[in-house]
């Protein structure tokens, strides 16, 4: 069994060679699902997710070289939960409900995922009119099928759970009617604000968005059995800090975007540059202190340097010559690392 790349190179080399080809025979196989879907609407709305969120199903392989021998059930269930994460998101969007009932149910099926045994929720109760052909069972099925086969998932499975229960509130409270969004997650911060000390709710908001923690716990667990302490070290490296970091970034590269569109974004709350970079170097040093003393810390620290570069090279900053110069300083937090990362961006596009 190959170790974990320890170097930039060695991350992107194996990614391209065993994880990301294996992440898109994946999507193949859910894109041909969401064609099957009787009702064109929904069979659209599947089908595009599929293809547009590629991006997001290739970035969670790269944690699957933490999953040994197991990458396979690791990719398996990291693409089918990506998916139903994305084609929940494009299901809240797409709709004229802002129902937070609805919401809740719909994301029922990320906890059903990490529940085998038990029968699957009536997801779609609150949209009566509304059929996929079992398409989203079929996602719940598959991440299922996988976890069964993980030795570590029994002992991590809690604090799976428990990220995924974030993520969960996050989901609902973004897509309620606009003028409720920001009391429900200042007051969602304010339950969890013992968890977070040094946080700024819109901060933590971002640290609950992503879904950094589970795909590295899941890695985990399908490498080999793990103690309770060490899925416990895992998870609070990741939540809130390296996802707060991640989450940011994308906010931070939609800035222009979302102000066109009128939607939330929470890289806007900084009252001034100066503030932004500021609370991105604290981000940033709080998940260097979390991730200090992981197994394979060095891949960890190589993936949160690799984040800067993954974001800031997109096209919306390279386009937008404001954002660009913020860019540049926000790459130098990454180090050597981001910097080859960035450079090398374009060799890895080709690759996926």
């Amino acid at each position: 069994m190959q170790s974990v790349p320890t170097n930039a190179i060695k991350v992107v080399s194996r990614a391209k060679k065993e994880t990301i080809p294996q992440a898109h025979e994946e999507l193949r196989h859910w894109k041909s699902e969401a064609m099957k879907i009787q009702d064109e609407s929904i069979r659209e709305q599947a089908a595009w997710t599929v293809s547009d969120k590629t991006f997001h199903a290739e970035g969670g392989s790269i944690i699957g070289l933490l999953s040994g021998a197991n990458k396979d059930r690791y990719i398996q269930f990291m693409v089918g939960y990506q998916s139903i994460c994305d084609f929940l998101d494009t299901l809240c969007d797409k709709n004229d409900s802002t129902n937070p009932d609805d919401f809740r149910s719909i994301h029922n099926a990320l906890l059903d995922t990490l529940e085998p045994e038990k029968e699957f929720s009536d997801y779609y109760q609150y949209r009566p009119r509304f059929h996929d052909d079992g398409y989203l069972q079929k996602l719940v099925t598959r991440c299922r099928e996988a976890v069964q086969q993980f030795p570590g998932f029994n002992v991590m499975k809690d604090d799976m759970k428990e990220v995924a229960r974030y993520y969960i509130d996050f989901q609902v409270y973004k897509h309620v009617e606009e003028e409720k969004r920001e009391p429900l997650l200042k007051a969602f911060y304010e339950e969890n604000q013992h968890l977070v000390p040094g946080m700024r709710w819109y901060e933590f908001a971002c640290g609950a968005a992503s879904t950094l923690a589970l795909y590295t716990l899941a890695a985990y667990a399908a490498a080999s059995e793990r103690t309770k302490e060490e899925s416990k070290h895992i998870k609070e490296a990741y939540f809130p800090w390296v996802q707060g970091l991640h989450i940011m970034l994308d906010y931070f590269i939609d800035q222009e975007e979302d102000r066109l569109e009128n939607e939330m974004n929470f890289a806007a709350y900084y009252e001034s540059k100066e503030d932004m970079m500021e609370r991105f170097r604290f981000l940033d040093e709080q998940a260097n202190l979390k991730l200090k003393g992981l197994p394979d810390e060095k891949f960890h620290m190589l993936l949160k340097k690799g984040l800067y570069a993954l974001y800031l090279s997109d096209g919306k900053v390279a386009n937008n010559p404001e954002l660009k110069k913020d860019a540049k300083e926000i790459i130098k937090l990454g180090g050597k690392s981001a910097a080859f990362f960035f450079q090398n961006r374009w060799m890895f596009k080709r690759a996926i």
